[in-house]
C-alpha cells in the first residue's frame, strides 16, 4: 500500500510556471520531482525519529 499522496499538478504549475512549457524531458523533470520529494519526506522522517529519541533521554 502507498502511503504517496497524489501530484497536485495545478499547485505545482502555480509554483513552478515553467512546468510544461518545453517538448523534451517534462517526464523526465517530473519523475525527479516526485524522487527529490519522497527523499526530503524520508528525510524529515528521520529528522523528526532523531529529535524524539533525543527528548525522550
Amino acid at each position: 500500500m502507498s502511503t504517496e499522496e497524489p501530484i497536485d499538478y495545478e499547485a505545482v504549475r502555480r509554483r513552478f510556471p515553467w512546468v510544461g512549457l518545453g517538448d523534451s524531458g517534462e517526464h523526465d523533470l517530473s519523475t525527479r520531482y516526485r524522487e527529490i520529494m519522497a527523499e526530503a519526506r524520508k528525510n524529515r522522517e528521520i529528522v523528526e525519529a532523531i529529535d524524539a529519541i533525543r527528548r525522550s533521554a
